[in-house]
Parts: C-alpha cells; structure tokens; sequence
C-alpha cells in the first residue's frame, strides 16, 4: 500500500506539471476579474491529474482485492461524470447553470443507487432508518458537497489542504478504530491531491479547475456515504471534518439568498476571502484551515468514531463554533 500511495503522489505531480504546460500552451488561463482572488492570469486544468491518479488507484485496490467492484463503481462512474461537466466548464462549452445542475443531481443519484441507498444510522443513542427521505437526502448532500468545494476553492492551497487533512484523518480513524479496508480508498484520494498540492502553493502555479474541485467535494461525499454502510460513526467523523467547507459556504449561501442576490453569480463574499482580504494573504488562511481541522475537529471527529460522543452532539459543538466564526468574519457580506 505504501509503494501504490508514493506512485500515486508521484504521478499526480508529473501529470500536473505536463497539464500545466499544455494549459499555458493552449491558453487555458484563469483570467483575473473584480471577483478574482488571484491577479494573474493562470493555469486551470490541474484537476484532471487527481481524477486520472485515483481511479488508477482505485482500480489497482480493485484488482488487490481490497475494495469490491460496487465500490469501485459507486466511486468512479458517477464522479468522472462531475468530472467532465467540470472540464466543460473550464473550457467554456458548458455555460448554463441550469444543465451543469442537473447533470450534477444525475450523478449524485446514480452515486446513491449503486451504494445502496443511504443506510440506517445513529445520530443520538438510537439508530434511525431514514428511508426514502434519506435516499433523497443523500442525494442533495452529494450536490451540495459537489457545488460547496467549487464556492470554496478560491484561494490558493485552501482546498488541497481541506482535502488532504480530512483524507488523512479520516484513514487513521479507519485504519485504527475500524477494522475496514476503506481506509486505503481515503489515501488514495490523499495522495492524488498530494501530489498537486506544490503547484497550488502561493503563488499559485495552477489551479484545479471545476473538473477538479467539483470532483474531489462529490468523490469525498461519496465516499461518506459508502462508509457509512459499515462504519456510520466514521461517516459522521469525516463530515464534522468538513466543518469549515461546510459552514462558510451555507452561511454565505444564505447570506445572499436573504439579500436577494443571484447566488449562481461568481463572487468573493466567502468568510476566508474576506479573511485573506483583511491580511492581504492566502497561505495564513489555508494552513488556518488545516490547523483547525487537526487541532478542533479531528479530536472531536475521533470521539465520535470512537463512541465516546453521540454523533448529534459532536456536530452541535463543531458547527456552532464555525457558523459564529464565519457571520463574525462576514460570511455572506460585501466587501466594505
């Protein structure tokens, strides 16, 4: 496992620079704007290193015998349909936010139907079976991760470094509490993103791209929902993991909606922009997240995988404390 996790890292980091310089050959440039983080024009396109390292990846579990072909399935088919919607996307042959959604709700619900269907799970002292609701559920909650990394992916090294300490401590919950072999699926995911991560770091050399962000939020979400089949704590783990994603972008989200403003229109009212703003930096705030991550939510995450604390309570003490956090740095609010 470790020699397929270096070859993974390896391979998304050459297959990165080789996209590199075709997007500058080709132009494919992320072109700065009034809502524009960067101020350069860039490189886009990177996402397609980590989708092309995790389906191998996957595949060679496959054939290690470590994941089952519904699995494999459940992981990649629905996953390299967001892939190439967001390639489209990144190209410009795909510019209605309407179709881009729908093709976006067909591969959340393909997702679900080959995992199953969402499965019964604990959330206070007693297991609920959610049903048809939940299956729905299911699908929004795919949606929802799929668009939130796409709002949230507008700083460099932010979304590698959610990425990569979620996966990460998510496979060690796995590895050492559990006794399933999925944990290998999460460092796989870790290791494409890995190798992608010295090409995003301030300045950016390139970016992901929609093929990539949107990509990684759905494929982390399909993951959850694949794990919460047999291990349903560490389910609940990875999305108190994913608090901070979580809780910018529906505050910011509902932010806008109660101001009655086009929420499909690009902007830069996210509470980390408005933090990277105030300190005329990116790295601070993306290692902030990372920081977070592993030193608040990782001990509370482990609780919860651990039986020590109800599902429902870690998610209150988690989400709280980032909802105050993302309305106190102005989630959701114009610039002044």
């Amino acid at each position: 496992m470790t020699l397929l996790i270096l070859v993974i890292a390896a391979t998304s980091f050459a297959l990165t620079s080789v996209i590199r310089k075709l997007a500058i050959k080709n132009n494919h440039l992320d072109i700065p704007n009034e809502r524009s983080s960067h101020t350069s024009p860039t490189p886009r396109g990177a996402g397609l290193a980590i989708v092309a390292t995790f389906v191998f990846g996957l595949i060679a579990l496959f054939v290690d015998d470590k994941i089952s072909g519904r699995v494999l399935l459940t992981l990649t088919a629905p996953g390299l349909i967001v892939a190439l919607i967001g390639r489209l996307d990144d190209l410009g042959r795909v510019t209605s936010a309407k179709w881009r959604l729908i093709g976006h709700f067909v591969s959340a619900t393909l997702a679900v139907w080959l995992a199953g269907g969402l499965p019964a799970l604990p959330l206070t002292e007693s297991i609920i079976d959610f049903g048809v609701a939940g299956d729905i559920a299911a699908v929004i909650y795919l949606v929802w991760m799929l668009n939130l990394f796409n709002f949230m992916d507008g700083i460099d090294l932010i979304t590698g470094t959610q990425t990569l300490t979620t996966c990460v401590a998510a496979a060690v919950l796995l590895r050492v509490i559990t006794d399933s072999d999925l944990w290998m699926v999460v460092a796989v995911l870790a290791a494409a993103v890995f190798g992608f991560i010295y090409f995003n770091l301030p300045p950016a050399k390139i970016f992901l791209g929609d093929v990539g962000s949107g990509f990684i939020g759905f494929t982390i979400g399909a993951i959850s929902l694949v794990v919460a089949k047999d291990e349903p704590l560490v389910a609940w783990a990875m999305i108190i993991l994913l608090g901070v994603f979580v809780t910018d972008s529906t505050v910011t989200l509902l932010q806008r909606l109660f101001a009655r403003e086009r929420v499909y229109i690009a902007h830069r009212t996210h509470a980390y922009q408005h933090l990277s703003k105030r300190i005329n930096s990116h790295l601070p705030v993306s290692l902030g997240v990372g920081a977070i991550n592993l030193f608040f939510l990782l001990p509370i995450a482990w609780l919860v995988a651990d039986s020590r604390l109800l599902p429902i309570t870690g998610l209150i003490v988690a989400y709280f404390s980032l909802l105050v956090v993302a309305i106190v740095l102005g989630a959701g609010k114009k610039f002044n």
